[in-house]
C-alpha cells in the first residue's frame, strides 16, 4: 500500500455509492477519504436516492466527504444546510462533471467559464457557519486557461484543498491531459492541490508525485473501480473480488423492490466498470444476461477463469 501521500476514491456517478464504498473499505481498504456522488437539486428538492447515499447510518466507520453540484447559491444552499445538520463539517463542491447535460447548463465544468457565477456561488457557500469546503475541477469546460480566472475566487472559502483533473470538460474521459497547464495551476495555487486522472497503477503514483513532490493527495477513479486492488495487491484474489461483488449483489437483491430485472440492471451496470481485465467471453454473457439464473452461470464462470 501507498503510504506517503493521502489516497482520495473519486466520485463516480452511479457507482461510488455507499454501497460499494462500504464493500470497498471492509474488504480492500487502502483508502484515506471517499467521496460521494454529487447531491443535485431537481425541480427544486434534493433527490431521495441522494439522501439516502449521504445518510450518517450508510457512511458510518468510513472516512468520507459529501459532495455537491450546484450552479445555483440557493441550491448549493439547501444541501449545504441539509448535510450541516446530518452532522457533515466537510464538503466538497464539483466544478469537474464533464457530462454534457450537466456541464450546459453551467454545472460542473461547464461552470468554469463563468466565472461570475462561480464567485456568486462560492460568496454565498461562504455565509454557512462550520463548514469547511474543498473543490474538484478541471482546468476549462472548452479552453485549458479558464481555471485563471477562477482560482483567485477560491479565497472566498478557503479550500481544505483543490482536487484538479488536468483536462478540459469537453474532452470527458479521453485522456487528453495537460501536464503543462497544471505545472502552471501549482505554480499560482496557494491551497493544497490533489492531482485525478488518468492514474491505473501504483507506478503512475509515484510518477506523478515525483514530478509535483508538494501534491497533497492522489484520487482515483475508474481504475480503483474496475480493481478495487490496486493500492493493495496483496488482496487481488479472486476470494476478494467475489466477496466485493456478492456483498453489492446481496444488498441489492435485499433492497430493491423492481423484481428480478431492477437487480439485473443494477448488477449489470456494475459490471460496466467492475474487474475490465477480466475474462472477455463472461462479461459479455453478464451483459447479456435476461435472467438472474443466467447472470449468476455467467459470473461464476468469470470468477472461475481469474
Amino acid at each position: 500500500m501507498i503510504s506517503s501521500y493521502k489516497i482520495y476514491s473519486a466520485p463516480l456517478q452511479g457507482f461510488t455509492t455507499h454501497v460499494w464504498r462500504n464493500a470497498h473499505a471492509r474488504i480492500f481498504g487502502g483508502i484515506d477519504c471517499y467521496l460521494s456522488p454529487f447531491m443535485r437539486i431537481e425541480h427544486g428538492s434534493m433527490l431521495k436516492r441522494d439522501l439516502n447515499d449521504v445518510n450518517p447510518d450508510n457512511n458510518s466507520g468510513i472516512p468520507f466527504i459529501p459532495q455537491i453540484l450546484a450552479c445555483k447559491p440557493d441550491d448549493a444552499t439547501m444541501m449545504v444546510c441539509h448535510l450541516r445538520e446530518l452532522g457533515y463539517k466537510h464538503i466538497n463542491v464539483n466544478l469537474g462533471c464533464p457530462f454534457p447535460p450537466i456541464a450546459l447548463r453551467h454545472k460542473g465544468s461547464g461552470m468554469l467559464p463563468y466565472p461570475a457565477e462561480v464567485e456568486s456561488l462560492f460568496n454565498a457557500l461562504a455565509q454557512i457557519s462550520d463548514i469547511t469546503y474543498s473543490v474538484k475541477m478541471r482546468l476549462g469546460w472548452d479552453a485549458d486557461g479558464q481555471w485563471k480566472e477562477v482560482l483567485p475566487l477560491m479565497s472566498i472559502i478557503s479550500p481544505a484543498h483543490i482536487t484538479v483533473h488536468p483536462c478540459i470538460g469537453r474532452d470527458q474521459y479521453k485522456g487528453n491531459l495537460n501536464l503543462d497547464e497544471l505545472d502552471q495551476f501549482m505554480a499560482c495555487c496557494e491551497f493544497p492541490v490533489i492531482y485525478n486522472g488518468e492514474i491505473t497503477s501504483q507506478a503512475d503514483i509515484q510518477s506523478i508525485t515525483q514530478r509535483w513532490p508538494s501534491l497533497h493527495g492522489i484520487m482515483i477513479g475508474r481504475a480503483l473501480a474496475s480493481n478495487p486492488a490496486l493500492l493493495c495487491p496483496e488482496k487481488a484474489t479472486t476470494q476478494n473480488y467475489s466477496a466485493m461483488h456478492d456483498e453489492i449483489y446481496r444488498h441489492f437483491t435485499d433492497t430493491l423492490d423492481g423484481g428480478e430485472h431492477q437487480v439485473l440492471k443494477k448488477m449489470q451496470s456494475f459490471w460496466e466498470l467492475y474487474l475490465l481485465h477480466a475474462d472477455r467471453k463472461s462479461r459479455k454473457a453478464i451483459k447479456k444476461a435476461t435472467s438472474i439464473a443466467k447472470y449468476e452461470a455467467a459470473v461464476d464462470s468469470l470468477f472461475a477463469a481469474l
